[in-house]
């Protein structure tokens, strides 16, 4: 006969409030072999001393609480440390008291007594280990990639950085100043740069991107694809001769202030030598012959222990804001352009200097149609950006148009008031309209915007002749494609969400894979670095270990059952599940154990460690 142990905690009365303990422990008490525990705080050191002690003994132990992301794992170690016995959670906190009104009671009921019928038929966890290959993985090569991936090296770990665009440095290379001090960002992100170029053991994958994960944390098998640049790395000494003689503007590029690797891209839509032509110029200036004209796609299989996904972000695209003139009117460009300009030299208004500048805060953000959220770091950049463009050109009036101001860090409002003092004017309103028709009407060049002061309760015409739309961040491109090959899970608008947003930031729903930089979310470079740091700290810790000790797979493929919809495949949100040469394979490294697979599978094909639960379901809820 099987032992129960079910222990319910009140959470400090987030749980005993709602749901009635003395009631529940009255209609369970009558069940067979069950012995029920009840404590106010079972997370706390007392708590788990008092888990610890009850549980000797126990064929299985049904834990109902919070949700199993904050505190499962502790107690799944505290048990491992007795013997392997089952281990079910109930997340009685946000299933049923947060979620339920009067009839807490009685649901909490029906879900326990499901549990400990799922957990008597549970088997004991079959335990192996596994010795973690001291290799991590980093997807994106940006400010917050580089960091970690210095970090690690530090720690004596093998480091391996993949970067889709030629040059590493993410956007931080196209950064003027910073917020909020308005330093210049060029020597933030110089030294990481440098410091990479100074560590040839670490492996840069330029033009690349990941096209096949295997395994399980602690040893994944990946590959990685890597796009043809034209040019020897190992061979180039990065003396520009080649730039120099090219006849065909952008054909050759070297684009960053600050390139790593130093040897440019050849690019075969602008070459000649690709249209046909004959010419090989670069290749006859080139002292080192680095030119490879022939070169063509390679994969390169690694074996790691762990990743960190640092794919970042990007500006909402322009092309979409074309309601308020961009792409129409020359006059009307992108914050992220104006940056760009900057930090190369160059005008952002061209060769004539601005007279009257209107930075439209919000672009395509909080806007039903675009974004429907506030990427919360572009108010900063914008007022950064314009102290610089008031630098530049003293003479010129520049206005804000605002909805709200959201400054973050201490520093925020001492920037706020640094731009009133500078003369900077700021509305308070959405701009409608940017019109093509000088204002005033006498005025040669130009445009005009359109908006609302909600604060004076008037409409506004302001005469500019440049605009800023400052749009705000959406995932990087190819985020998607990065979430299914690793199981990860996006949020609404493709952000890739942490396993616990407060207390596990960098951690993500997979073991093995960590989150770091604006991949999770905007974040202004400061934040960035700072989940970089954590994410590699994460990431050491984890493959410092002798061994990892893991549970042998406990969702179980019956083939004469299964009819071979695939419904298992398209569900899982792990991406765990694939069909194989007529097979449906599970990763055990991929393998939450949520059961979803379980409840889906219409022939009854797959099941848990405990069987199928249709019948079960069916008879709770009837």
């Amino acid at each position: 006969m099987m032992k129960i142990g079910l222990f319910l905690c009140e959470c400090g009365g987030n749980i005993s409030e709602k749901i009635h303990f003395e009631t529940l422990v009255k209609r369970l008490s009558g069940l067979e072999d069950l012995k029920i525990f009840r404590h106010p705080f079972l997370c706390s050191p007392e708590g788990q001393s008092f888990f610890r002690e009850k549980a000797r003994g126990l064929s299985g132990v049904l834990v109902a609480a919070c949700s199993p992301h904050l505190h499962q794992e502790t107690f799944w170690h505290l048990i491992r440390k007795e013997a392997p016995q089952p281990l079910k959670w109930l997340a009685l906190r946000e299933e049923v008291a947060w979620t339920s009104g009067p009839e807490a009671t009685e649901k909490a009921e029906r879900l326990l007594k499901f549990f400990l019928r799922a957990l008597r038929r549970s088997r004991p966890p079959a335990l192996r280990t596994l010795k973690p290959m001291p290799h991590v993985l980093i997807l994106g090569a940006g400010a917050a990639g580089i960091k970690a991936a210095l970090r690690l090296n530090a720690c004596g770990l093998e480091v391996s950085l993949v970067e889709r665009e030629p040059f590493v440095g993410g956007k931080a290379l196209y950064l003027d100043r910073l917020y909020p001090r308005l330093e210049c960002a060029s020597c933030v992100v110089s030294p990481l740069i440098s410091a990479l170029a100074a560590r040839p053991e670490i492996r840069v994958f330029t033009q690349a991107r990941l096209v096949k994960v295997e395994g399980e944390a602690g040893d994944f098998v990946v590959e990685v694809e890597t796009l043809p640049r034209f040019v020897d790395l190992e061979r180039c000494n990065g003396c520009g001769k080649c730039l120099e003689i090219c006849p065909r503007p952008g054909a050759l590029e070297r684009d960053p202030p600050h390139p790593f690797p130093q040897a440019p891209v050849l690019r075969p839509q602008a070459c000649l030598h690709f249209q046909g032509k004959k010419c090989q110029l670069c290749q006859k200036a080139c002292p080192k012959k680095a030119f490879l004209f022939r070169e063509g796609p390679r994969r390169h299989t690694l074996r790691v222990g762990g990743l960190i996904v640092a794919t970042g972000f990007q500006p909402y695209p322009g092309a979409r804001l074309e309601s308020l003139g961009y792409g129409r009117l020359p006059e009307v460009t992108t914050l992220y352009e104006v940056e760009k300009a900057l930090s190369q030299g160059k005008a952002p208004g061209g060769q004539k200097r601005p007279q009257r500048i209107a930075i439209v805060h919000c672009a395509g953000s909080r806007e039903q149609g675009h974004l429907p959220y506030c990427s919360e770091v572009c108010c900063g950049f914008a007022l950064k950006a314009s102290l610089r463009l008031k630098e530049l050109y003293p003479e010129a009036e520049i206005t804000h148009f605002y909805q709200d101001l959201r400054l973050r860090g201490l520093a925020g409002e001492e920037l706020y008031r640094r731009a009133r003092r500078a003369g900077l004017r700021f509305v308070r309103g959405r701009v409608a309209e940017i019109s093509p028709i000088p204002y005033p009407e006498t005025s040669s060049r130009g445009v005009t915007v359109v908006a609302e002061d909600t604060l004076a309760r008037r409409r506004l015409k302001w005469g500019a002749d440049l605009v800023i739309l400052v749009p705000g961040f959406v995932p990087e491109r190819g985020a998607g494609e990065v979430a299914g090959l690793l199981g990860l899970c996006p949020d609404e608008y493709g952000f890739f969400e942490p396993r616990e947003e407060k207390t596990a930031p960098v951690e993500s729903f997979r073991e093995g894979i960590w989150l770091a930089g604006a991949c999770t979310g905007p974040k202004n470079l400061a934040d960035s670095v700072a989940t970089a740091e954590a994410a590699a700290l994460a990431a050491f810790l984890f493959l410092r270990q002798e061994s990892l000790v893991k549970e042998a797979p406990s969702i179980y493929w019956h083939e004469n059952r299964c009819g071979f919809c695939q419904l298992c495949v398209e569900l899982c949100p792990f991406a765990a599940i694939r069909p194989l040469e007529g097979q449906i394979k599970i990763d055990p490294g991929a393998c939450r154990h949520c059961g979803l697979c379980v409840s889906a599978c219409p022939s009854g094909a797959l099941e848990g460690s405990e069987g199928s639960f249709t019948e079960d379901w069916r008879e709770l809820w009837r």
